[in-house]
């Protein structure tokens, strides 16, 4: 634990003396935080070469729902039926028998690191790799039954004792969220009248599924949907120079998701559960395309080293589709009413401050950057609001 304080402390340090602040070189958008950076044209200088670190963390105690309605994180997917066998193993895992119904609140951290390199070669094409580790940590778990007007009996004061006691008070899942290798092409056009500049940038890839451990044992679901499938994202950015000193920009991006067998939670009864989940099994995930898109506004430079940019990113993830390899024990149709293996969106505000020690002459020199990333909106997704900062060290060499 000491280690990891150590760790985290060093790129904080790291952060906050040398960065850049226009790169992403990886999606690690997800259901429970937005994307950690803002995609942006690269730099299109020949044998340039940038090498990154983006280090953020986020938190979150509220979520969104179905109606996109701001509620207790851990409640977005509805109220969970407190089954009899989740306490009493004499009970088969199909007996619906319950004490009611019930909802759970809890906390969630998020930490991520993200490492990127990119190198321009010659007439405008590039290559690109990156790799996203993140920590990921939920504690304050709790559960309670719906409020009614109705005293709870001893009985179900005593279950709810035993069920809170099987549920950890705290879990983590930590490791390799996806390695991503990328191809592409920028130009920058210069010969306007009225505008000053404008750049054009498109890339494509693939991403690796994630390589993550975790501590949980429990019936309780954490992370919601992993990122299990290999990934082949297409994105495009584009930027305009208004004036010398402001731009305007956009980006978008698809990911369609390659088909893969893995064992996962599947709620196999009546109940109507999502997250409390006592089987598992081997299943088809097809997961639905990644969508995102967004717009921005650049300050450049306005007041001598100082920038900042503005913008807004949606993103909408398309309904997976479950299928049990057997069918028998977990039938397809019930599968997939899960609530889990909806659509989810939502959109972020993003804000980030530059201070720039760079310029043409001497494209190494450092820029100082922090960002925030903050939902505004969703559906079926969590609340988390991001911080951080990034690091660079850039050069020019060939090969």
């Amino acid at each position: 634990m000491k280690y990891k304080k150590n760790l985290i402390a060093a790129f904080i340090f790291l952060c906050t003396t040398t960065v850049n602040h226009n790169l992403s070189a990886i999606l690690t958008v997800s259901q429970y935080k937005p994307d950690s950076f803002f995609q942006k044209p690269y730099f299109t200088q020949d044998d340039f070469t940038n090498i990154s670190a983006i280090f953020s963390g986020g938190f979150a105690s509220q979520a969104y729902n179905q109606s996109g309605q701001k509620i207790p994180y851990l409640q977005q997917f509805g109220p969970e039926n407190l089954l009899k066998n989740f306490t009493d193993s004499s009970l088969p895992y199909d007996n619906l028998d319950s004490f009611g119904q019930g909802q759970l609140t809890g906390e969630f951290h998020v930490r991520e690191l993200i490492l990127s390199c990119y190198k321009n070669m010659d007439h405008g094409f590039f290559i690109e790799g990156a790799i996203a580790i993140q920590d990921l940590f939920m504690n304050e778990i709790s559960v309670q039954f719906i409020p009614t007007p109705i005293t709870l009996t001893d009985q179900q004061i005593e279950y709810l004792q035993a069920l809170q006691q099987k549920l950890p008070a705290s879990m983590n899942n930590s490791g390799m969220f996806t390695t991503a290798y990328y191809a592409g092409y920028s130009k920058t056009f210069v010969d306007f009248t009225h505008l000053d500049f404008i750049d054009l940038n498109i890339k494509i890839g693939f991403m690796s599924p994630q390589k993550m451990s975790t501590n949980n044992t429990s019936i309780l679901q954490m992370p919601f949907n992993q990122n299990l499938n290999f990934g082949y994202p297409i994105i495009a950015t584009s930027s305009l120079g208004l004036l010398d000193w402001m731009t305007i920009g956009c980006n978008a991006s698809v990911v369609p998701w390659q088909s893969t067998t893995n064992t996962i939670p599947m709620n196999n009864t009546l109940s109507g559960n999502n997250l409390l989940v006592s089987q598992s099994g081997v299943a088809i995930i097809d997961r639905g395309p990644l969508l995102t898109s967004a717009i921005y506004l650049e300050a450049d430079h306005f007041h001598q080293r100082l920038s900042t940019t503005i913008g807004y990113c949606y993103t909408k993830n398309c309904d997976y589709t479950i299928t049990p390899i057997d069918q028998r024990q977990f039938p397809q149709a019930l599968v997939n009413q899960s609530a889990l293996f909806d659509s989810w969106s939502f959109g972020a505000l993003y804000m980030q401050f530059d201070i720039d020690f760079a310029c043409e002459s001497t494209p190494s020199a450092p820029i100082l950057t922090i960002f925030c990333n903050i939902p505004v909106a969703g559906q079926l997704c969590q609340k988390t609001t991001i911080f951080g900062s990034s690091c660079n060290l850039q050069i020019s060499y060939n090969f």
